[in-house]
């Protein structure tokens, strides 16, 4: 088991078990990076693990707290790659550009950055996804296409980052014509539609993943954080 690993497991146990209490709070960042002969960047890491999961606060220079549990949370363990039942075999670029997206809950849209992806299992399309990063300011749009693998990787990094709380919504929904083509289907099927979202940990809202796959080719696993 890595530290950081451990030091998330004992923090945890200690919450289940009464040892530490609802609004108490946890020792300094330096004091569990001696507790455990690490660094502090290992604890701040195992601490927004914990952070990200519901179980503590964390409070700009005041320190970091056990949560009050309000009610039972749950994480939807979810990626393509693991929940469809093909293999993928190939992901596939389909653009990279910039649009305008609509903000959920709010009237207002924001400049986005938008990748849009293919999934194959072998030669067959088995998903469709739009990711799109809000962006803030001035953003030099000319060249987008040739600065994909760097724009990528900095959706993905801010995407699975600690810091970033993270929402799945799963309905039926009827892709564009453009996508039931690409995929294969007829346009009056409806598809399973994963709305991811994505909030700082104050709740502004940075980003959002819409993937469209094939009811019978999904399978989501959930499980309570309090089991």
């Amino acid at each position: 088991m890595k530290i950081y690993e451990r030091i998330e497991k004992d923090i945890l146990l200690d919450i289940k078990s009464g040892l530490l209490k609802p609004n108490e709070k946890l020792p300094t960042n330096q004091e569990l990076a001696e507790k455990y002969h690490t660094s502090g960047v290992t604890v701040r890491k195992s601490l927004a693990t914990l952070v990200n999961k519901g179980y503590l606060i964390s409070i700009e220079r005041v320190g970091t707290f056990v949560k009050e549990r309000e009610k039972d949370l749950f994480l939807i363990n979810f990626s393509l790659e693991n929940s469809i039942n093909e293999e993928i075999t190939d992901t596939e670029i389909e653009d990279i550009l910039i649009s305008v997206a609509q903000i959920k809950g709010q009237r207002r849209e924001l400049k986005t950055l938008e990748i849009r992806r293919m999934y194959f299992s072998g030669s067959m399309p088995v998903g469709y996804s739009i990711d799109s990063l809000f962006l803030k300011g001035h953003y030099l749009t000319e060249g987008v296409e040739k600065k994909a693998e760097k724009n990528i990787a900095i959706m993905n990094r801010i995407f699975n980052s600690y810091e970033v709380k993270k929402t799945i919504e799963v309905t039926m929904d009827y892709p564009n014509k453009y996508i039931s083509n690409r995929l294969l289907i007829d346009e009056s099927m409806p598809m399973l539609c994963i709305n991811l979202h994505f909030y700082t940990l104050d709740d502004y809202p940075i980003g959002k993943s819409i993937i469209y796959v094939l009811g019978e080719n999904i399978e989501l696993n959930g499980k309570s954080f309090y089991e």
